[in-house]
């Protein structure tokens, strides 16, 4: 019977110090996977402004191209109308 309750304590003892470092692990995952979910929302943070650039140029590039396209047509334009102009001999 003594040798029964020695070897029950032993085991509670020992169950006791692995539930310890089962949870010693858990704690050590957890910082470490708070770790990489920084690491990870810094780098979504950083993709998002790069693609947050990336539409901010192609707008202002879609935008000269249009500046451009409206330019070249006034140019046209002015161009017939001075042809139109000379041609006519009004000049």
């Amino acid at each position: 019977m003594k040798n029964s309750i020695a070897v029950g304590s032993l085991l509670l003892s020992l169950a006791l110090l692995l539930v310890g470092c089962a949870s010693d692990f858990v704690s050590s995952g957890s910082v470490s996977s708070a770790a990489t979910d920084s690491s990870v929302d810094s780098f979504n943070e950083t993709q998002a402004r790069i693609n947050q650039q990336m539409a901010v140029d192609a707008a202002n590039a879609a935008a000269t191209q249009q500046f451009n396209d409206a330019m070249a047509a006034a140019q046209q334009t002015m161009n017939n109308a001075n042809a139109e102009f000379n041609q006519n001999g009004l000049h």
